[in-house]
């Protein structure tokens, strides 16, 4: 959404995405996962959320979409409205030329739709699987990411180092300069230089979030830097008269009851904590394998969970708090059903939305 630069943050509007990693679900093929899918996809088409966020992830039952381009040409079709954001192509993964190639036709199949998402992937063990260690991951996506935006923005592909000859690009990205573009951190160095290249950003993912105290200051860095660099005309990857979203992700179930919701979060969690966990653990990796205590992820507000008006509240207070102008949820995770995902996101639309809005616009008079 268009907004002036120069605007206090606190006067910007909060926006909603949906985050998505397609997890495997228990008894469920993964093309029946798939359809289910693109029929949330449509029920969120129909209002509410600006972006449809994809992660890509490979050898794990948590991403059924090990190739987001694929995926997404078929949601294109599925969609009329919804932006459509691959968070994140993992860079280093692709030969540069073909991702580029990728992204043109993305964008041209979807009518100008498409966000992208770029990172150098967070996970050692699917790093390698392409032969690649976490330094010569981090190098291939310092080198490659340059050339890939310059061939968007420009029309022709050049390889890092000026090696081959330049190429044509016959399917060019619809949107220009580029689509907007996004990148997922945990990383708080790295926020300084998001905000001044303009990316979108979304800090911290549902359960290895930082408090909103920690999204508070992050923001703030963000957005100084941000304007700063709008003031002397150096926003690389920005959009010109675009304020970047800089946001959150969270697991999100909404239900008409705070007993129901709860009764269903918690075997559906566990089901998707385990594939979370799935190649760490294969690797005797203890970094991220240890229980999960569901209580305190709500307690500290990393899980949204509830009936509308509590959910509500939980979202309202993170975008005070954390002082964020974006919330992406994830409606649908582990073990949930279709109709139970499907009505969340109804729920989180007709009913949260407007109530975090309205609570907004009480704060600001």
């Amino acid at each position: 959404m268009p907004l002036d630069p120069a605007a206090p943050d606190a006067e910007q509007d909060v926006t909603f995405g949906v985050f998505d990693w397609i997890d495997a679900m228990p008894g469920r093929t993964p093309g029946a996962v798939y359809e289910d899918r693109l029929r949330l996809l449509a029920e969120a088409d129909r209002g509410g959320f600006d972006v449809y966020h994809l992660a890509e992830h490979h050898g794990t039952p948590l991403g059924l979409a090990p190739s987001p381009a694929l995926f997404m040409a078929a949601a294109a079709q599925a969609t009329e409205r919804i932006r459509l954001a691959p968070t994140t192509f993992i860079v280093p993964l692709y030969d540069p030329l073909r991702l580029v190639q990728e992204i043109g036709m993305l964008d041209q199949l979807s009518g100008g739709r498409l966000e992208i998402g770029v990172g150098k992937g967070s996970s050692p063990h699917e790093a390698a699987m392409y032969g690649l260690t976490p330094p010569q991951a981090a190098a291939r996506f310092e080198e490659l990411v340059p050339a890939v935006l310059a061939a968007l923005e420009t029309g022709v592909f050049q390889r890092p180092g000026g090696e081959g000859r330049a190429v044509e690009l016959h399917v060019p990205v619809r949107q220009r300069p580029h689509p907007p573009l996004w990148y997922p951190t945990s990383n708080a160095a790295s926020i300084p230089r998001l905000g001044e290249e303009g990316y979108n950003v979304i800090f911290g993912f549902g359960s290895f979030s930082p408090p909103l105290e920690v999204v508070r200051e992050q923001s703030r860095i963000f957005f100084d830097r941000f304007r700063e660099a709008s003031g002397r005309g150096e926003v690389r990857y920005g959009l010109p008269g675009v304020t970047p979203r800089f946001g959150l992700m969270r697991h999100v179930l909404v239900a008409p009851t705070d007993e129901e919701a709860m009764a269903l979060l918690r075997p559906a969690f566990a089901d998707h904590h385990s594939s979370f966990t799935h190649l760490w653990r294969l690797h005797g990796d203890e970094r991220h394998t240890r229980p999960l205590d569901v209580d305190q992820l709500l307690a500290e507000g990393k899980l949204y969970v509830g009936s509308p008006e509590t959910v509500a509240r939980q979202v309202a207070e993170a975008v005070a708090v954390g002082e964020v102008n974006y919330v992406a949820g994830s409606f649908a995770w582990g073990s949930l059903d279709l109709e139970t995902s499907l009505r969340s996101v109804q729920l989180f639309r007709d009913e949260v939305v407007p109530a975090v809005h309205g609570a907004r616009g009480r704060a600001l008079r």
